[in-house]
């Protein structure tokens, strides 16, 4: 991808995201923090790319699918309130949609064009569809996938720290779930086995919060590992969560799992 069709999309993105806002800063506060999430989510993938030894071709190719993963989420909580896709749509495909709608990629090269589609439509779901043939396609969902799931992780833990000391609270970011002390005993069988936990198994915000933890099965380069690791994701998450033996070897498990897929991960191109 050349940098002018980047900076073009870069361009119809910020103009878009416009379209959502009132000037109300209390009205727009959530298509804000997700205009903020795409700036990040671009700027994480762009690094892990550089550290992947990424061409410049497909360093842009991958921040133009981080730029746009996203964009169903704007028109989703305008019409429904919420960013929960159980209780809305599915906001990939809604994604999809808006760039089909709009003729965003009309003018790309097929590949890209296809390549990027893909990859937003895949980067919710639970796994990559097995029977995806493209390598290069398969690569950078796995790129996308890991960047978005760090940032949405940390603008988690930074809500839940703020909620904790101020009070303060985003019920968009709640997913619409009750906050008691409970955790569901599929999540901890889930962890426990070493399984990322599913979404239709989440009754609470503890469970939410275990979620998140699961991820780090389901991350796949290893400086999104690393980053996990440096960043204290792991720790941060604990201390948000209910003190029980339960939880305390869910957590050594997490800990002594995420060691081991650092030092087992091996960087990897696209083909």
């Amino acid at each position: 991808m050349e940098i002018e069709v980047l900076e073009g999309l870069s361009a119809w993105f910020s103009g878009y995201v416009q379209t959502f806002k009132t000037g109300d800063f209390d009205a727009d506060r959530n298509i804000i923090l997700k205009e903020g999430h795409t700036a990040r989510v671009r700027r994480e993938i762009r690094e892990f790319g550089e550290s992947l030894g990424l061409p410049g071709e497909d360093l842009r190719l991958a921040e133009a699918a981080s730029l746009l993963h996203d964009v169903g989420r704007f028109p989703q909580y305008a019409l429904y309130k919420t960013f929960s896709d159980r209780r809305s749509c599915d906001h990939a495909a809604f994604s999809v949609q808006v760039l089909r709608d709009e003729g965003v990629l009309d003018d790309l090269d097929p590949r890209e064009r296809d390549l990027i589609v893909k990859v937003v439509s895949y980067h919710n779901r639970a796994s990559i569809p097995q029977e995806e043939p493209d390598g290069r396609c398969i690569f950078f969902s796995k790129l996308l996938r890991d960047a978005d799931k760090l940032d949405v992780w940390s603008l988690l833990l930074d809500y839940y720290h703020r909620r904790a000391c101020e009070g303060y609270r985003n019920e968009a970011l709640e997913l619409d779930l009750p906050d008691g002390p409970e955790i569901s005993e599929e999540v901890c069988r889930s962890l426990l086995a070493g399984e990322i936990v599913k979404v239709k198994d989440l009754f609470s915000q503890n469970d939410f919060k275990l979620l998140q933890a699961s991820w780090i099965f389901d991350l796949n380069f290893r400086p999104a590992l690393v980053a996990v690791r440096d960043r204290g994701y792991l720790k941060r998450t604990r201390e948000r969560l209910p003190r029980s033996e339960e939880v305390n070897r869910i957590f050594e498990l997490l800990e002594s799992r995420l060691e081991e897929r650092i030092k087992a991960e091996r960087t990897q191109g696209p083909d």
